[in-house]
């Protein structure tokens, strides 16, 4: 009996001893925003992409591990961060793998590798003033392979994804619909180009840079599309530059243009954001938004904080 009791604590011990305490992490990210357009006046608060999750690993050797993460959109404004079927969660990156020496394999739904490739040089994703307005590739899938090198060549990695979709004059099978990208950072440069094949109907090849000088970043994009159905191609380009001010301010502008998602579609972005702590922050932006089409322009003034744990 005895002999029972020490198998059960030496098993116990090495459960404890293999799997990590998982890690409960969030973003709240509420703005109050004023827009003006030609249909008139209107202010609103605004929930943008708040969100709440968990994750953690397995180790199974020096060299291996397990990786998992359950990651949901939550909206503390209005209670419905899934808006089109009325649910108070909605998801976002969430996927099981294996991470070691020879990279990281990972399965479920995330982020494409052509959208992370721009490596934050929006300085206002996921706000009023995201690049997603204007280019087309801001996808996070759902059936989704993922496989990331190592590091190699000091600075060099790869990342390659492959999406099933339901679409069907695309395919329907995985290696269908594939994003992938190759880049190269460093603490002093970064550079990448990335494609997306048969990714929501769409072909594209994105160049992105960013280049840190002293306290100051300057990150530039620029990207062609072509819908598939149509065979029309469209360019498109974003500029962003960052200074810091002092050690707990940061100065932001940017501009992005493309013809993608609307005819003449040119934004015009400028803001400051003020650290409060590690994990708060206080920001404030001002956007324009022009396009050939005068019902869509519009000017919006935002005041938000962050807070992160």
């Amino acid at each position: 009996m005895n002999f029972k009791v020490l198998g059960l604590v030496a098993l116990a011990s090495l459960s404890f001893s293999i799997f990590s305490e998982p890690i409960v992490y969030g973003k709240l990210l509420l703005t109050f925003e004023f827009q003006d357009r030609e249909a008139g006046r209107e202010s609103n608060l605004v929930s943008n992409a708040s969100r709440v999750g968990v994750k953690g690993n397995i180790n199974f050797t020096s060299s291996l591990k397990g990786i998992y993460q359950i990651e949901y959109e939550v909206d503390p404004v209005h209670g419905k961060a899934d808006k089109s079927r009325g649910r108070f969660f909605e998801q976002r990156d969430s996927f099981i793998g294996l991470k070691g020496s020879y990279g990281t394999l990972f399965l479920g739904k995330h982020t494409t590798a052509f959208k992370e490739s721009q490596e934050k040089i929006d300085l206002f994703n996921n706000l009023a003033a995201d690049i997603k307005n204007l280019l087309q590739g801001e996808n996070r899938m759902t059936d989704f392979v993922g496989y990331v090198t190592p590091t190699f060549g000091s600075g060099f990695s790869g990342t390659f994804n492959a999406v099933r979709s339901s679409e069907e004059f695309e395919g329907d099978n995985f290696g269908d619909h594939l994003s992938y990208s190759l880049n190269y950072k460093t603490k002093k440069f970064y550079a990448s180009i990335a494609i997306d094949s048969k990714i929501k109907g769409y072909d594209s090849t994105r160049y992105s840079f960013k280049i840190p000088i002293d306290v100051h970043q300057l990150g530039l994009i620029y990207q062609e599309s072509k819908k598939i159905r149509s065979g029309i191609k469209e360019g498109g380009f974003v500029v962003s530059f960052q200074s810091k001010v002092g050690e707990k301010g940061t100065l932001k502008t940017q501009v992005s243009e493309s013809d993608m998602k609307l005819v003449s579609g040119k934004q015009v972005t400028f803001g400051y954001d003020h650290k409060l702590s590690e994990e708060l922050k206080v920001f404030f932006f001002h956007t324009n938004l022009s396009t050939q089409v005068i019902s869509k322009d519009k000017t919006i003034l935002s005041i938000g904080f962050e807070y992160n744990f």
